[in-house]
């Protein structure tokens, strides 16, 4: 046996201990993440042509994220997927984020750019944080993370659709 069969052998009998990391839920990257979300999310809505039509300050396009995310992180960590899709319970800040949005002059378009935005954002910080994730509950997180940010999005247009004057 060559030296290269050796080391092989070795390392089955005698395996190295590596620590484990403790595996986190997606809603528990995203508390820990939240400010890496928004820094993420304004780069990339930075270069929206369309959402960039409005002159917003950063701190203007960025205020409602905090609270999306925080509440997309809770809701993500207590649900059942599959339930939730049937369920979708009422997110004050998504309401408050359609009426804000409709004041600054935003389009229903927009508001589906910028939740298309998200999810994107959401997707990359969970694959920046693989190592941290557990991945039994993967699936069924990522699958709550869609629907809740759909749910999100809905909410958020019909506040908007309800400052419109009749």
């Amino acid at each position: 046996m060559g030296a290269s069969g050796q080391k092989a052998e070795h390392r089955v009998h005698n395996p190295r201990s590596t620590p484990r990391l403790n595996k986190e839920r997606v809603g528990a990257v995203l508390q820990r993440c939240v400010g890496n979300v928004i820094e993420d999310w304004l780069a990339r809505a930075k270069k929206s042509s369309d959402l960039n039509r409005l002159l917003l300050s950063d701190e203007q396009r960025t205020e409602h994220l905090p609270r999306l995310v925080e509440d997309l992180a809770r809701r993500v960590d207590q649900s059942n997927a599959l339930a939730q899709a049937t369920n979708a319970s009422p997110s004050p800040a998504a309401a408050a984020h359609g009426q804000l949005r409709y004041r600054q002059g935003y389009t229903p378009a927009m508001l589906v750019d910028e939740a298309r935005i998200l999810e994107v954002t959401i997707f990359g910080t969970l694959h920046g944080n693989l190592d941290h994730l557990d991945f039994s509950l993967l699936l069924s997180d990522v699958m709550a993370i869609a629907d809740e940010v759909d749910s999100q999005l809905t909410q958020s247009i019909v506040s908007y659709m309800r400052c419109l004057p009749v």
